[in-house]
């Protein structure tokens, strides 16, 4: 796949809600697949796409992260029940030194 090669770090396959705070709209969603440098979240709602948002995560076994990030691309994916979803790449701008060792150990592990 193309956007795999295009893949600077390995991603770690998890399934993690997320909250994405803009300055316009709250978007629940979940991670699919995250890494040290971004994540694919699935969502119902598309956060308004110029802006950088924060990512509030809640890792089992893990405090709360909240990371800054923006989106890089998008894609409506449809559920298992006919459905449409949103896919969203998502590319971290800012977080601290503990959650980008935390998130690069799980990408290890996988």
């Amino acid at each position: 796949m193309l956007k795999q090669k295009k893949r600077i770090a390995p991603r770690a396959q998890v399934r993690w809600p997320v909250t994405m705070l803009t300055s316009k709209a709250t978007v629940e969603g979940e991670i699919e697949n995250i890494s040290s440098k971004g994540a694919f979240v699935s969502c119902k709602d598309l956060p308004p796409l110029e802006d950088g948002f924060v990512m509030v995560i809640k890792a089992p076994d893990h405090k709360t992260m909240n990371l800054n990030g923006k989106i890089v691309w998008s894609t409506v994916v449809e559920s298992g029940e006919g459905r449409s979803q949103f896919g969203i790449g998502v590319q971290f701008t800012r977080m601290t030194a503990d959650d980008s060792q935390f998130l690069h150990s799980m990408s290890a592990k996988q």
